[in-house]
């Protein structure tokens, strides 16, 4: 009997990560994140619904999240490559501190109660998406000249890197605001850094997380530290199939409408995440 449940339990948590995958790839590919924000939530809604232990739920999530990330990214960023559409130069300036801050923020979420930190983040969130919309209006800001500076994008992808590990999701949430709006980068080519950048992240943190996990003993039989692997290699067979969708519609939007889209996208992910 006890077989048999455990047959089950593999069986839902695997369809119900195959549609999540699916959602999380249009989402990837479409605004150069990781689909975090899509794959934290419905891990969480999905691990209680399986009766996991909740001690560890929120951690569990995240850091499935992140590995899957890991090669949503992977496939985006080869799309997105194809089309020309990476600043190199800026995901060399990007990646030590992502590398960096998302291991500090696998440490820190283990450790820590987050939901003042969500209720913070997503404050910052509206605040970013209001400028992203606003700034969808100005017609020259794809033909500002690209400025990239070693310390400042150090210093800010250092936040990113942290903060999006803390929250499982790929950093395009902040890095492509971060790329137009600090270093002039024009938003398709921001949305295809940002999936570059967001490999590196999720390597770093998904470790963060492996680590922090490894031989506790009240997690899941199976488990990979914090990550799930029912769970990771549902929402990849999801992701491989819509994140080459994600990928086109970025390029058949217009610049100003795709950037007050990732606006819009920014606005509801902030509310969501100070709601709880």
């Amino acid at each position: 009997m006890e077989q048999l449940q455990e047959i089950n339990f593999i069986s839902l948590l695997l369809v119900a990560s195959i549609i999540t995958g699916l959602g999380a790839g249009i989402i990837a590919g479409l605004f150069g994140v990781g689909g975090g924000v899509i794959i934290v939530p419905a891990l969480l809604l999905l691990f209680h619904l399986t009766e996991l232990p909740t001690t560890h739920i929120m951690q569990m999530a995240v850091g499935t999240s992140l590995a899957t990330i890991i090669i949503t990214n992977l496939m985006a960023t080869f799309k997105q490559q194809r089309r020309k559409s990476i600043n190199w130069l800026a995901v060399g300036y990007y990646t030590p501190g992502v590398l960096c801050g998302a291991w500090l923020g696998a440490q820190i979420a283990v450790r820590l109660e987050g939901e003042l930190l969500q209720l913070l983040f997503g404050i910052f969130l509206l605040t970013v998406a209001i400028k992203m919309i606003k700034s969808g209006e100005d017609k020259k800001q794809d033909n500002k000249p690209i400025r990239l500076q070693r310390l400042s994008s150090t210093i800010i992808s250092l936040i990113i890197g942290a903060l999006s590990s803390l929250f499982g999701i790929g950093g395009g949430s902040l890095s492509v605001p971060a790329l137009t709006l600090i270093s002039h980068i024009p938003i398709r080519v921001a949305v295809g850094s940002s999936s570059a950048i967001g490999i590196f992240l999720a390597i770093s943190g998904a470790a963060g997380f492996i680590n922090a996990g490894w031989n506790k003993p009240d997690l899941p039989t199976g488990s990979w530290g914090y990550i799930l692997p029912e769970a990771f290699f549902g929402i990849i067979i999801g992701t491989l199939i819509t994140t080459p969708i994600g990928v086109k519609l970025a390029h058949t939007l217009p610049p100003a409408k795709l950037r007050k889209s990732f606006g819009v996208f920014l606005l509801l992910v902030g509310i969501k995440l100070m709601i709880g």
